[in-house]
């Protein structure tokens, strides 16, 4: 009898010791699959941190603001800054009385003290009288200190 239950008490243990192992391998698997999804979310979420620290968009009044040059009204301005590239973006329009010739202006930002930072060219080309079009222009470079524009002729 006693033999009897030794065995099983033996057979018990190997079970015991078999579940056991059974549960160690499922949570190891369960770690493996759970691990990498993890570091993913967050590769996801610093990525989103980020692209809102590399894009930015300045809304000082005194860099969108319309302004006029040579009967060139520069409107709805936009200056942004996305992955350590400034663009500068404003619709023109003509509002004068005669086709203007083409023009190269220098899109001056300044910072507080009033030093340029940086001189964005572009170009735009005859408009007759009430013409619109489009500048767009770009420079490598943040400029978040720009607190101010100005535009003036680019003379080659």
């Amino acid at each position: 009898m006693k033999n009897k239950k030794q065995k099983t008490e033996k057979a018990m243990t190997e079970i015991t010791n078999n579940s056991k192992i059974k549960i160690i391998l499922m949570v190891f698997i369960l770690l493996l699959a759970v691990v990498p999804l993890w570091y993913k979310s967050k590769d996801i979420e610093l990525k989103e941190k980020k692209k809102e620290i590399t894009e930015y968009s300045h809304k000082e009044d005194s860099i969108v603001k319309d302004e006029t040059f040579k009967n060139l009204k520069f409107t709805d301005i936009s200056l942004i800054t996305k992955n350590g590239i400034t663009t500068f973006s404003a619709t023109v329009t003509n509002v004068g009385n005669t086709e203007n010739g083409y023009e190269n202006v220098y899109i001056d930002l300044n910072d507080k003290k009033g030093k340029v930072l940086t001189s964005l060219k572009g170009s735009i080309g005859k408009l007759a009288p009430n013409g619109i079009t489009r500048i767009n222009t770009s420079a490598k470079g943040t400029f978040k200190d720009a607190t101010s524009k100005t535009i003036r002729e680019y003379k080659n």
